[in-house]
């Protein structure tokens, strides 16, 4: 167990070492990055007892090249559950940039991947010992992955011209009210700059103002003239207070400065949005510490709202596979992240977050858009190809489609992938109880091989007599 704490410590450590850049807010983040690498590191320790397990019970054959695979893609599963889920620091993540290695996750999800690289990795610690049928096994799997990368797709349906805004405001800016006065000018000058490429929809970041936008008639306004007056769609990101709740937002104005409807956050962010357990936390005398490190939770959304054909995961939620593939099973035909990437300025936060949207849209087969502040804005095709992205303060313009059928991952879900799991598992048990004789030590066989019957030692021993 000690190798697997070890290692997976080391690279939960390693790998969100970028939740760090928020000790400028608080050092208690410095308590929540120490109790994630620990439990992480507990999980893999976890993992490698089970493989280990395994390797020695069933040799290493099913121990590398099926538990290891299954086991590892079935703790990231269970690791995206729930309100305290985590999206990153997925070994399937590692493909962002190869995506004609990534398209069988439009069949059986990101998961798939994620076992397809541990097998790989697997059978080339087998072909270490010199086991020719390994470094085969790991070559026909890379293979079987860039097929999947050849498979047609249905043609895509009415195009969009889109313009989306990223922008570069420091964090510390945006908590500061007193801000408004330059920040609303900023945003309607790069929303300008967007109109003169004459878009159908400008897209800008999540929670552009210090402010409840839907709520202030002058912030709204203002929106509302900039659509009306280019005669352009707007997807904006907004805080919203309504009925003593607050909630973060995606609306929509139509081309005539209208709200056509808004979409709340359905996944806030452990401990940066919500605290989940905060009841039972102030039980136990934390109240105090909580207050101090959120003052008030985010409330959730209730359903997953369309918006004219477009589903707009907010931020967090983009790195969870489930969501958007919720939002395309509701129809939608376009997939669009608004994004306040500013908490983590400059770390590797941005590519990892980046990378969610070639998976979202390889699995969904849709054309996926992300809209950022202080993060990477850009627009990634349905084979999960980069078309456009940039970091920082830019207007990106380019022409995606409205996208209607459905891929298989979109129908079934994780379900194929748990069922061929659930065969891959019994094969190898079946497997290994029909060969067992044949793993035994050449003498152990020769001596059963030789060993009289009970028959003949009884008529042996009646000779004698």
């Amino acid at each position: 167990m000690l190798p697997g704490l070890v290692c997976g410590a080391l690279f939960a450590a390693v790998d969100l070492r970028w939740l760090l850049t928020l000790m400028r807010f608080t050092p208690l983040v410095a308590l929540g990055y120490a109790a994630l690498v620990a439990l992480l590191g507990a999980s893999f320790g976890l993992l490698g007892v089970l493989i280990g397990w395994s390797r020695e019970r069933f040799g290493d054959g099913i121990g590398l090249l099926v538990v290891a695979p299954i086991a590892y893609a079935a703790f990231e599963i269970v690791r995206a559950q729930g309100e305290l889920g985590l999206g990153f620091s997925t070994a399937y993540s590692a493909l962002a940039r190869v995506p004609q290695f990534v398209q069988v996750a439009s069949l059986l999800g990101p998961w798939a991947l994620t076992a397809a690289i541990v097998f790989v990795n697997g059978t080339l610690t087998h072909a270490a010992g010199r086991s020719r049928a390994a470094l085969l096994a790991a070559g026909a799997a890379v293979g079987l992955l860039a097929a999947f990368g050849v498979m047609p797709i249905s043609p895509d349906g009415e195009p969009v011209d889109v313009s989306i805004v990223g922008s570069d405001v420091r964090q510390e800016i945006k908590l500061q009210g007193s801000e408004m006065e330059t920040l609303l000018p900023y945003y309607l000058d790069l929303g300008r700059q967007a109109a003169d490429h004459d878009p159908d929809l400008i897209v800008f970041p999540e929670s552009i103002l210090p402010a409840f936008i839907l709520r202030d008639p002058e912030l709204l306004g203002a929106f509302s003239r900039l659509a009306e007056s280019t005669r352009t769609k707007i997807l904006l990101g907004t805080g919203h207070y309504e009925d003593g709740e607050i909630t973060n937002r995606v609306a929509l104005l139509t081309e005539d400065g209208q709200l056509d409807g808004t979409y709340a956050m359905m996944h806030p962010v452990p401990f940066g949005e919500t605290v989940p357990g905060r009841a039972l936390l102030e039980r136990l005398g934390l109240a105090g510490w909580l207050r101090r490190m959120l003052p008030l939770d985010l409330s959730r959304g209730t359903e997953y709202s369309l918006l004219q054909g477009i589903g707009a995961p907010i931020c967090f939620e983009s790195t969870f596979p489930q969501i958007s593939r919720q939002f395309v099973r509701r129809g939608a035909t376009l997939l669009v992240t608004v994004t306040n990437d500013a908490w983590f300025s400059g770390s590797s936060e941005l590519q990892a977050h980046f990378a969610s949207a070639v998976f979202r849209a390889v699995e969904n087969r849709r054309y996926t858009l992300q809209a950022a502040n202080g993060g990477i804005s850009g627009i990634v095709d349905p084979r999960g190809r980069i078309l456009a992205s940039a970091a920082g303060e830019t207007v990106i313009n380019g022409s995606v489609a409205h996208r209607q059928a459905q891929s298989a991952y979109v129908r079934y879900g994780d379900a194929p992938l748990l069922v061929l799991f659930a065969v891959a598992l019994c094969a190898a048990a079946a497997w290994h109880r029909a060969s067992g004789d044949r793993r035994l030590p050449q003498g152990k066989r020769l001596a059963e091989g030789l060993r009289p019957s009970a028959k003949l030692h009884r008529f042996l021993k009646r000779r004698h007599a």
